[in-house]
């Protein structure tokens, strides 16, 4: 998936903004507003690492900021590192084969997604048909990558990081 997809889903919203919740209590944010996109990790409530690219001029400027209080260290990543980064995990599968052959019907709930299952159940995943981006993923074969959706927020609701 291209990173102008993303893009073009905070500019549509003034700003985007949802988390991913993984097992052990961590879980993934990803958003932007304005010009600023970020991909935070926080474990048990605390953020341990933050992804944030500022893209103001046509060209991406990235920092990542690991640890907490005086032990945070900041250095400078790649340019477009961080929409890329926002971009694997909010698009996730949904360019395999096994996701790509279907047409599911829209299962309406809280979020309303598509479904997709692959094998016996082996592999599931919810997009949203709202934004399209991935809300939830099963792998039974690997319980760590798993995740679903814990927040999402649109517009004046979203803060920067």
């Amino acid at each position: 998936m291209s990173e102008e997809r993303f893009i073009q889903l905070v500019q549509d919203n003034d700003g985007f903004e949802y988390y991913q919740a993984y097992r052990s209590d961590v879980d993934h944010i990803l958003g932007g507003k304005g010009n600023t996109y970020w991909y935070v990790i926080m474990k048990k409530g605390k953020v341990t690492e933050s992804y944030i690219g500022k893209n103001s001029t046509g060209v991406w400027e990235d920092i990542c900021i690991k640890g907490t209080g005086a032990n945070k260290k900041a250095k400078t990543m790649p340019s477009g590192s961080t929409i890329k980064k926002i971009v694997e995990k909010a698009y996730l599968c949904q360019n395999e084969t096994w996701v790509t052959r279907h047409t599911p019907k829209p299962i309406e709930d809280v979020h309303p997604h598509y479904h997709y299952v692959y094998g016996f159940g082996d592999k599931g995943l919810d997009v949203s048909v709202q934004y399209g981006v991935t809300i939830a993923y099963n792998d039974i074969k690997d319980t760590d990558a798993s995740f679903h959706l814990r927040y999402l927020y649109i517009g004046n609701d979203v803060d920067l990081p």
